[in-house]
């Protein structure tokens, strides 16, 4: 028996131990306009109002309002347009998916 609830516990705490998402923040897609106008092209929002300019954000996400779960790295570098508080942390995306 005891057996039986060690196992259960390990298995417990190995599907725990595999979120996939447990590294990655809620984020809304922000279609700020061409960047060959006026614009920034497509920044993300996070939960805490920060604006970030990815560096390559797949097409696939490319719709203004899409909320979206990202996982992504400070490039040490920043951008300027003319959206917003105009100066932005470039970032790279490693792992990016539809928040439902």
């Amino acid at each position: 028996m005891k057996r039986i609830l060690v196992a259960f516990g390990i298995l417990g705490l190995a599907l725990a131990s595999c979120n996939p998402d447990k590294d990655m923040v809620e984020a809304v897609v922000v279609d700020t306009g061409d960047i060959t106008s006026t614009g920034c092209g497509y920044l993300l929002r996070l939960n805490d109002s920060a604006l970030l300019k990815p560096i390559d954000l797949p097409s696939a996400y490319h719709h203004n309002g899409l909320q979206v779960k990202i996982k992504y790295s400070f490039t040490g570098t920043k951008t300027t347009c003319d959206y917003g508080p105009k100066v932005y942390e470039l970032v790279t995306i490693s792992r990016v998916k539809r928040n439902k």
